[in-house]
């Protein structure tokens, strides 16, 4: 896991995001680790996702910013930069 407080001394920019709104999307893209752990960080953790996002939303791949927030989602918590399990979403049906 990266080190909130030092995300947030460089931080030039922030996306602000809901925890819980975004579980959904790391499920859609198969992050079911991600999902359950981002329920339980801190604010000041999830600012920090805000920062890294914000570094992606910025990149010229022209992400879709919940794509974005999720890939910040899995590099705050494993500590490096990796691609989503799944290109694209997968929602599941309701029952």
């Amino acid at each position: 896991m990266l080190d909130a407080q030092q995300i947030l001394l460089n931080a030039r920019c922030t996306v602000s995001f809901s925890p819980r709104d975004l579980v959904r999307e790391l499920l859609a893209y198969g992050e079911i680790d991600a999902a359950e752990k981002l329920m339980q960080l801190d604010p000041q953790a999830v600012a920090a996702i805000g920062v890294l996002a914000s570094n992606h939303y910025s990149a010229p791949e022209n992400l879709i910013l919940d794509k974005a927030i999720c890939l910040a989602v899995v590099e705050f918590l494993e500590g490096r930069v990796r691609p989503l399990k799944r290109k694209r979403r997968l929602y599941q049906k309701k029952a």
